[in-house]
């Protein structure tokens, strides 16, 4: 690894080779190679994390030789890779060891590097000398290749043990050059605007449909490639708000609408169900090999083979279905659907409801369904009526959410604060019971295969980790309701719902 630092000249003035050449040669002895073709590839994820916390990470070809660079502040990582490097795209785990790859995968997480822009530059070194004739110091002058942009930058690159000559090489060029900053791959997600709650309701509900039907076509590629599971994530998530939103919506949207369009995203949200459902056990076993006390981690390796087999059968359903002429025509059709009831918002069947008297309504009933529901649950209630009010608290925090611009940002964003931990109290009840059932499907199926008895042993003890866990949040489940219940919060929804700005 070594650390570099990039600049570049002001402004658009241009950079005088020549005034760089004398400037370092007052201090060390300067030759300068020819310009070299270099082809410079930058990676980042789908959502651009690396970008949006401010670093820049690229893949470097020059003849002969690779490596990787990670801008940020000024400062750059570097990593010379042997061969090519890796095929993107990749997860960060296929990234050379070292400083440069447990930073880039502390951003990407679980999503893979992808290539998001590529550029041929002309690069000219100067190679600098000190008084006994060694190479202690490389200055890259790296010039967009057809005059175009990123701007020309002067890198700063130190021999192993010559820090302090890289520092007097920069001190001697600042007077040409300034800072050098991270460029944005892209920019940072804007809030959404205020809605006007006296418009049409139909109006904002084909905006919203609109909206999350982009995010469904952005990340449909994704998940045909599998590149990574966060593909197939935000395809459900685009889903889930569709219908949270058309069975919320039912009131202004044509009648039609549930009969026709409802069943084909419900449909679509059901061919998708399993395959996620197996990312997330795979993406949680290193969690659940930590909940091992009597048995090792090395005992659920059968389990994660078990895993994988199963998610390769049902990804073929999957990709069947995503390809289908059924899911064709559901993309045709729906953005004429959507233009239609845009158009209709202004006729005689699309004015009776505003856009703010929809979100009061559909957040006022959706808060009420979880209260009686919440009151209703005591200590002898079944699971399935705890199950029932998780479904009621994502009904309400969707409604929220999609709400928000009508009944004002803030108030909204404090109602669901308010919401989310009985949420994540209801959520672990539902997920650990979910869970055991699946773990003792799954034990019941692997010991057809003829898995080790070690192996199930293992997943035993999952299953007894997951029945403890359910009843800490049957335990905290009467705290967490009565906090949601509290007077701060009944103040905030009241304040929502009686807001003059909602009012249509």
């Amino acid at each position: 690894m070594t650390v570099l630092r990039s600049a570049r000249p002001p402004g658009a003035v241009a950079l005088d080779f020549e005034a760089v050449h004398e400037l370092l040669a007052s201090s060390f002895e300067v030759s300068v190679g020819p310009p070299a073709a270099v082809r410079r590839t930058v990676l980042d994820t789908f959502d651009r994390r690396l970008a949006r916390a401010g670093q820049r990470l690229e893949q470097i070809a020059e003849p002969g030789a690779a490596r990787l660079e990670l801008a940020r502040s000024g400062q750059t990582l570097t990593h010379v890779l042997p061969g090519t490097g890796p095929r993107w795209p990749a997860m960060a785990a296929a990234l050379p060891d070292g400083a440069l790859k447990d930073q880039v995968a502390n951003l990407a997480g679980i999503r893979a590097l992808l290539v998001v822009g590529e550029s041929r530059r002309l690069v000219r070194r100067a190679e600098l000398r000190n008084a006994d004739h060694k190479i202690v110091v490389r200055v890259d002058v790296d010039e967009p290749a057809d005059g175009g942009t990123p701007p020309t930058t002067v890198v700063v690159r130190p021999l192993r043990g010559y820090q302090k000559e890289a520092d007097r090489a920069r001190r001697l060029l600042a007077p040409l050059l300034e800072h050098a900053p991270v460029e944005q791959a892209a920019p940072a997600a804007e809030r959404r605007p205020a809605a006007d709650p006296k418009a049409p309701a139909r109006t904002l509900l084909a905006a919203e449909l609109t909206r999350f039907l982009e995010t469904l076509r952005e990340n449909l590629p994704g998940t045909i490639a599998d590149i990574d599971t966060e593909f197939l994530h935000d395809v459900r998530v685009a889903i889930r708000r569709t219908r949270s939103l058309l069975k919320a919506g039912r009131p202004a949207l044509p009648a039609h609408f549930p009969q026709v369009w409802e069943p084909q995203f419900k449909w679509l949200g059901d061919v998708t169900t399993p395959v996620r459902d197996l990312d997330v056990y795979q993406l949680g076993l290193p969690e659940m090999a930590g909940w091992l006390v009597a048995a090792s981690p090395a005992d659920l390796k059968p389990f994660g083979r078990h895993l994988a087999r199963r998610r390769a059968a049902e990804r073929r359903t999957l990709l069947r279905a995503l390809r289908s002429a059924r899911l064709r025509r559901l993309l045709d059709d729906w953005p004429g659907e959507l233009a239609e009831l845009a158009a209709s918002a202004h006729s005689s069947d699309g004015t009776a409801w505003s856009a703010g008297s929809l979100a009061r309504s559909t957040v006022t009933r959706a808060h009420r369904r979880v209260v009686r529901g919440g009151t209703a649950i005591s200590d002898a209630s079944p699971p399935e009526e705890l199950h029932v009010l998780r479904k009621r608290c994502k009904e309400l925090r969707y409604a929220l959410e999609i709400f928000a611009p009508v009944l004002g940002d803030v108030q909204a964003h404090k109602a669901i604060k308010d919401l989310k931990s009985l949420q994540d109290v209801l959520g672990r009840f539902q997920d650990s019971e979910v869970q055991s059932t699946t773990l003792r499907g799954f034990a019941h199926e692997m010991l057809a295969d003829g898995v080790p008895v070690e192996a199930l042993l293992a997943m035993g003890e999952l299953t007894g980790h997951l029945h403890a866990e359910q009843q800490r949040a049957r335990t905290e489940f009467g705290s967490a309701f009565a906090s949601y219940l509290g007077p701060a919060g009944r103040r905030r929804m009241t304040r929502l719902l009686s807001d003059g700005k909602a009012a249509g």
